[in-house]
C-alpha cells in the first residue's frame, strides 16, 4: 500500500480536517461523483470514501506526487474525498503522468465548487427530471443523468431524480422496442403497418412510466417542477409533452447540434415565428398546419388526402428554418407562444375544426412543446405524421375532438 493510500488510516490527519473535508465533498467522490455513505449491496449507511493526498504524504519519490516543497501536506487544501478505486487508480506509478498535482488539484477545485453552488439553490430551485431516450433515423444519442444535470444546473437549478427500482430515476427508455431500430422499410404498407405497431407499443411504455412514476411523484407532492428532455421520434415527443401535467411547471430542454449540449445557449438570437394561410380552402371540421422549423417540409408531399383541406403554415419570420433554430430558450417560448395563437384562432373559425392534420419539421423541444400545449377539451384532435419512403404517413393522434372523432 502506498503512504498516501487510505490516508484516514495513517492517524495524521486531524478529526477537524476529515470533518473539512468530507463537508467540502458533499459525501462524494471528488472524481466519480459516486454518493460514498451508501452501501450498493445493503442500503445501509457506510463510509466508503478515503482521503487521498494531492502531494504526496511524505517528501520522497516512494510517494505519489510526494517531491515537493509543500509543507503542510495533511491540511483540508491538499485532501481529496475519493472512492477506493479511484483513489489506487492515481495512486498507481503507472498513472503518475496523467493524474499530476496540477490535474488532481483542479479536479477537487471543480468538484468542491459544484458540491457548494449546488447546495446553495433555495429549495423552491429544486426540479424532477424526465428523460426519454430513443432513435432517430436510426441514430440515438447520450443523455445520461450527469448529462441532464448539467444542463439543469447551467439553468440555475438544482436536479431530483425521482428514483425508480433501477436507482436510474425516472427514464423513458424506448430503445429495446421491437422497430425501434427500423430505418427504411421497403414498400408503402410495410412502412405504414411497422410505424403503427412500433407506436402502440411506444406510447404504452410511455403512459406506464408518467402515470406510476410521474404522476405519483406529483400527486405526493414530490413533484413541484419538472425538467424534460426527450430524443426519440416526433410523435413520441408530442404524445410525451400531451402527457405531462399542465398544472406543474416545466421546462423543456433542447439538445443543440453544434456542440451535442443540452444547455440553452444565451449568446445565440431569439427567434420570432409566424403563422400564415397557405391554402385557402373554406374552413371545415379538418385542416391542416404545416410546421416548418427545423427543416421546410415539401409541400409537394403533402399527402393527395389533404390538399383540398385549407392549410396554414408555422416558420420563423424573418430567418431560414435550421435544425439549431430554437439554440436561445426565448426561441423556443416565442414558438409555443406563435402556437398558443394559432390554435386560440381556430376556436374562433365559423366552422368547429375537429381534426387537425399536423405535419412537422420540428425540433426536438417544440414537439414536446406542441403536445403540452394541446388541451383536448378545447382544440382539436391532433392527427401527427411522420415522413417515411419520401411521404407523409399518419402515425399518432393525439387527444379527442370536441365532437368526437371518426
Amino acid at each position: 500500500m502506498s503512504t498516501t493510500e487510505r490516508s484516514q488510516r495513517g492517524g495524521a490527519i486531524s478529526t477537524l480536517v476529515r470533518q473539512e473535508v468530507w463537508v467540502r465533498a458533499g459525501g462524494r467522490c471528488a472524481i466519480c461523483n459516486r454518493y460514498l455513505l451508501d452501501g450498493g449491496m445493503t442500503a445501509r449507511t457506510l463510509r466508503l470514501g478515503e482521503l487521498a493526498h494531492i502531494v504526496g504524504r511524505h517528501n520522497n519519490p516512494l510517494s505519489p506526487r510526494g517531491v515537493s516543497e509543500l509543507d503542510d501536506r495533511e491540511s483540508a487544501d491538499n485532501l481529496m474525498l475519493v472512492c477506493a478505486d479511484e483513489h489506487k487508480e492515481f495512486d498507481s506509478v503507472e498513472t503518475f503522468d496523467v493524474f499530476t498535482v496540477g490535474v488532481l488539484r483542479e479536479l477537487k477545485r471543480s468538484h468542491e465548487d459544484r458540491i457548494r453552488y449546488v447546495t446553495g439553490l433555495n429549495a423552491d430551485r429544486t426540479t424532477t427530471v424526465l428523460r426519454m431516450v430513443g432513435q432517430v433515423h436510426g441514430h440515438e444519442v447520450e443523455l445520461s443523468r450527469q448529462t441532464a444535470a448539467t444542463a439543469v444546473v447551467a439553468a440555475k437549478r438544482y436536479p431530483l431524480f425521482l428514483e425508480s427500482y433501477s436507482r436510474h430515476g425516472i427514464e423513458i427508455d424506448l430503445r429495446p422496442l421491437p422497430g425501434e431500430s427500423v430505418r427504411r422499410p421497403n414498400v408503402a404498407w410495410d412502412a405504414g403497418e411497422r410505424s403503427r405497431s412500433y407506436y402502440r407499443l411506444a406510447t404504452a411504455v410511455i403512459d406506464d412510466v408518467i402515470e406510476h412514476q410521474l404522476n405519483r411523484g406529483i400527486s405526493s407532492d414530490n413533484v413541484r417542477h419538472l425538467s424534460v428532455f426527450g430524443f426519440a421520434r416526433l410523435p413520441l415527443l408530442v404524445h410525451l409533452g400531451s402527457r405531462l401535467d399542465d398544472t406543474v411547471p416545466t421546462e423543456i430542454h433542447q439538445r443543440h447540434r453544434h456542440d451535442e449540449s443540452w444547455c440553452w445557449q444565451n449568446s445565440a438570437p431569439v427567434v420570432d415565428f409566424a403563422t400564415r394561410l397557405d391554402h385557402a380552402a373554406p374552413h371545415g371540421p379538418e385542416e391542416v398546419v404545416v410546421l416548418s422549423v427545423s427543416g421546410t417540409v415539401n409541400l409537394a408531399e403533402v399527402p393527395a388526402e389533404l390538399r383540398s383541406l385549407r392549410r396554414y403554415g408555422i416558420s420563423p419570420a424573418a430567418v431560414p428554418s435550421a435544425p439549431d433554430i430554437l439554440a436561445h430558450r426565448g426561441s423556443l417560448e416565442n414558438f409555443i407562444s406563435c402556437l398558443r395563437s394559432f390554435l386560440a384562432a381556430l376556436e374562433s373559425a365559423p366552422t368547429t375544426v375537429r381534426r387537425l392534420h399536423v405535419l412537422p419539421a420540428l425540433p426536438l423541444s417544440a414537439a414536446i412543446a406542441l403536445g403540452r400545449l394541446h388541451h383536448h377539451q378545447v382544440h382539436p384532435e391532433l392527427a401527427i405524421y411522420e415522413r417515411l419512403n419520401g411521404r407523409y404517413w399518419r402515425t399518432l393522434d393525439i387527444g379527442l375532438s370536441r365532437q368526437g372523432a371518426d
